[in-house]
């Protein structure tokens, strides 16, 4: 099987990054991600963890991509190579930066069971890929940047068993995966989640149904937009207008009714809620919009 290295590093989702391995459509392939988390000691870190905190796994060449398209990312499996994975809690940052007096990162066992936590408290294993994106239409962008492109939206519904629709700016796409975890809450909002080695297997192929602008995750149950921002207001909105635009599409309904059946079936749930800019998803039954 076709597969992505743990050295085979990328700090950007950049169409000028040389692809780590090209596939056709519809074949299976493995990118393994990096314990980027290892090193890292807080903000005043040395330059060389700094980096590795930013790497990213791919990119991706899928054979036959193209500007214009959108592509289907089909997340067959996730595994967790390491048994231990890493929490850090950064003065400053999120609701309780002002509580933390210096930085602490914590190492904390990982079992099929669930993430230990100190002798007594034990988590359960909530496995996400934080960052999955292609290459953009206007440039690189960072490791920890989101858009259009997709990037680090902070979904914790991408996991095994979900799909990611993307839209395609560059030939091959360039698919690009990074900042995983084993464990994280809807927010990530006072302190890094459980970050963490991961390696997981795909499927991509053109979704020839979809023609969209921004990402869509779906999974059996659900339908996501999302919206990025520098408020949560201005995150929402997008999020908001991408799922009526979405439904106006597919269901064949107005503005009005999209706004009607919003109102009355969809969730908005945050993304990433620590620090701006913030990200949203708007979140659907599959009963009510399928694709």
């Amino acid at each position: 099987m076709n597969r992505v290295t743990r050295d085979q590093l990328v700090t950007s989702f950049d169409a000028n990054n040389q692809p780590a391995i090209r596939v056709q459509q519809g074949e299976t392939f493995v990118m393994e991600t990096n314990d980027r988390f290892a090193t890292y000691e807080g903000p005043n870190s040395a330059p060389e963890a700094m980096e590795t905190l930013k790497t990213m796994a791919g990119p991706v060449y899928i054979e036959g991509t193209r500007p214009g398209d959108t592509i289907k990312v089909e997340v067959l499996d996730v595994s967790l190579p390491l048994d231990y994975g890493w929490i850090g809690a950064t003065p400053g940052r999120g609701p309780l930066g002002d509580k933390i007096p210096e930085f602490r990162k914590t190492k904390v066992a990982i079992t099929d069971k669930g993430v230990l936590f100190g002798d007594n408290i034990k988590l359960p294993l909530r496995t996400m890929i934080g960052r999955i994106g292609v290459a953009p239409k206007d440039g690189p962008r960072g490791s920890n940047e989101r858009g259009e492109f997709g990037g680090g939206m902070g979904n914790c519904q991408i996991t095994k068993g979900a799909t990611v629709y993307l839209p395609v700016f560059q030939e091959g796409g360039l698919l690009t995966i990074g900042d995983c975890h084993a464990a994280m809450g809807d927010g990530e909002a006072t302190a890094s989640a459980v970050e963490c080695a991961f390696d997981a297997t795909f499927r991509v192929s053109v979704e020839e149904s979809l023609s969209l602008s921004r990402p869509v995750v779906t999974n059996e149950t659900e339908v996501m937009t999302t919206g990025e921002g520098e408020t949560m207001e201005a995150a929402t909105k997008m999020a908001v207008d991408a799922m009526a635009d979405l439904m106006v599409d597919k269901l064949g309904v107005d503005y009005t009714s999209a706004a009607m059946l919003i109102a009355s079936a969809a969730d908005v749930r945050t993304g990433l809620a620590g620090n701006p800019p913030y990200t949203i998803r708007v979140v659907i039954p599959t009963s009510v919009l399928a694709l």
